[in-house]
């Protein structure tokens, strides 16, 4: 009896070795400290509830869990934050929002600060928040306080008051507003706890705005127009477009006057510089539409586009060259310095806006930051710590540390050693949720194609693979006809170079198993390396199975060569 009851023990101890815990580890993988710059190398990290559990040294003789990835030779990070976003508008239809917000993901943009606010906002936060829809967290301004929306003091005390009991995150400020309204919407904001950011009307001049506190100015909106002597007795109403106007007055001896200001009220600052290189920029919008990104966005959006960069850089506007060249050369003088001066900088490029696509944006963003002057660890930081710091949320986000939220991308080689490599992820994880590459192409291309983009358009590369890639259902063994009993429905997906496999028991409508990672295609060899499993296939994890592929128009087949797998595919998708 007593051997009985230890053989039972043993038993259900074993069940328990073999048992998943729960939640989700990324094996042997190199995580970026973004306070420092210093790699961590072979670690072991584990997300469980949304937050990161632990990180541990690699153990070859690990447990297994509900979902594992393969971090070998790649690097984690936390997410990047895009500070001057935009969230569409009601009046666009559900499904055109819900692309835009996941366009942020696909470029591994976990957080963004909507800049136009709406009440339907605060319940597109309430989802994020809770994951029931796809999407970055998200912090929204208040709807437009500008020159018209707000032209009194007795309707500043209101709408700041209002827009506070609504639960708006902060104030965004656009010109127009007199002096006198803007200095009783600083006090009664002050007074009822809300912050504000934005635009500097021209009555209240860069100097005020500084000293009143603001939270952000975005745009480095009115440097320029405060590097300009008062002795050129100028009407600050003829600054043009973010004070290019000004230009050939800007005196750039001001700049560190200004940088010191900007620090002693501690006033963070959004360059968004691809604003100023793309849309006001001598680059035409025809070149701008034959960009890649541009095929996520709808036809009547960049129709719309075109017709705005014609009405504010074409030969009837007046727009010189020349000036613009300077004009940028200070903008990234004042970048630099605000950055040299111990100012808190933030990542952000006012997306969507004219030729600003979401997400790719970031990327053109990051770019002209590297032009000004900063280092990619500067640019990192201001797109995950400084974003946590301004948020007063060091706790929540920003960071691949032990008990934050786990917003998290996953990438294929090392962001410090080249800025484009934040380009090449392999994942995404948004409050833990994984999101590989795999499913981030198949949305992406399902969004192309809803935009009418066209086949002729694409790469060598896309062209090729257009046949393989989309959503096929296992049909049967090849040679052979399916089995009338099955009780399992097998799908995969490829998409562009990834591709994952779900198996799911018909009687139960649970899943069993879940697969997946890149593959390559060289003529007829094809092959599929496993960079995820679920626990039921983590044997896989990390194998390299070899097919010979035969596409022939909704069928695919595979017939293994390092393995005894030959399949029969029928396209779903």
């Amino acid at each position: 009896m007593k051997k009985c009851v230890l053989f039972l023990v043993a038993i259900v101890m074993l069940a328990c070795t073999n048992k998943a815990e729960k939640g989700t580890i990324i094996i042997d993988v190199n995580v970026l400290d973004v306070a420092t710059g210093k790699i961590q190398e072979h670690k072991d990290v584990v997300i469980d509830s949304g937050r990161i559990k632990s990180i541990f040294e690699h153990q070859k003789n690990r447990n297994r869990y509900e979902t594992m990835v393969d971090g070998k030779d790649q690097y984690l990070m936390p997410g990047l934050s895009e500070m001057h976003a935009h969230i569409p508008h009601p009046s666009e239809n559900n499904e055109q929002i819900e692309d835009v917000l996941f366009l942020y993901l696909a470029n591994g943009i976990t957080t963004i600060r909507g800049m136009l606010g709406h009440p339907t906002h605060l319940v597109l936060r309430n989802n994020a928040e809770s994951g029931e829809l796809p999407s970055p967290r998200i912090f929204t301004s208040s709807p437009s306080l500008n020159g018209k929306s707000v032209t009194s003091v007795e309707e500043a005390i209101s709408v700041v008051t209002t827009y506070q009991k609504d639960g708006y995150d902060f104030l965004k400020i656009h010109p127009g507003i007199k002096r006198e309204v803007f200095d009783q919407l600083v006090k009664t904001a002050k007074q009822v706890g809300i912050p504000f950011a934005g635009h500097v009307p021209v009555d209240v001049g860069i100097h005020h705005a500084l000293e009143s506190h603001y939270a952000s100015i975005d745009h480095i909106d009115g440097f320029l127009e405060g590097l300009v002597p008062e002795s050129a007795n100028v009407k600050p109403g003829d600054n043009g477009f973010f004070g290019y106007a000004f230009t050939p007055l800007a005196d750039t001896l001001k700049i560190d006057g200004l940088v010191a200001l900007t620090k002693e009220n501690k006033v963070w600052v959004v360059p968004t510089q691809s604003l100023f290189e793309r849309w006001f920029a001598p680059i035409t919008a025809d070149e701008l539409l034959r960009q890649p990104e541009m095929q996520y966005m709808p036809s009547k959006t960049l129709a719309d586009w075109k017709k705005r960069k014609i009405a504010t850089t074409g030969t009837a506007t007046g727009f010189n060259t020349k000036q613009w060249q300077k004009f940028d050369a200070i903008r990234k003088q004042l970048i630099q310095k605000l950055q040299k001066g111990g100012v808190g900088m933030l990542l952000g490029s006012d997306a969507p806006q004219v030729f600003n696509v979401p997400g790719f944006s970031i990327h053109r963003e990051i770019d002209g930051l590297l032009a000004a002057g900063l280092t990619p660890l500067e640019i990192i930081q201001s797109g995950t710590i400084n974003p946590a710091k301004f948020f007063n949320k060091e706790g929540v986000f920003g960071q691949v540390k032990e008990g934050l939220e786990a917003d998290l991308i996953l990438l294929n080689a090392n962001p410090l050693d080249d800025m484009d490599n934040l380009k090449d992820l392999s994942a995404v994880f948004r409050k833990g949720h994984f999101i590989p590459k795999v499913e981030i192409n198949k949305r992406l291309a399902e969004i192309a194609k809803k935009n009418g983009y066209p086949l002729k358009s694409r790469t060598a590369t896309e062209k090729r693979d257009a046949p393989l890639n989309g959503t096929w259902k296992y049909y049967s063994r090849k040679g052979k006809k399916p089995a009338a009993s099955a009780t399992f429905t097998r799908i995969k997906t490829l998409a562009n170079g990834y591709w994952s496999m779900s198996e799911t028991n018909i009687l139960t409508n649970k899943l069993d198993s879940y697969q997946g990672g890149r593959y390559l295609r060289n003529d007829t060899i094809f092959s599929e390396t496993n960079t995820f499993a679920n626990s039921s296939s983590l044997y896989l994890l990390g194998e390299t199975q070899l097919f010979e592929l035969d596409v022939k128009k909704d069928t695919l087949i595979q017939t293994g060569i390092n393995n005894d797998t030959d399949e029969v595919w029928i396209r779903v998708e």
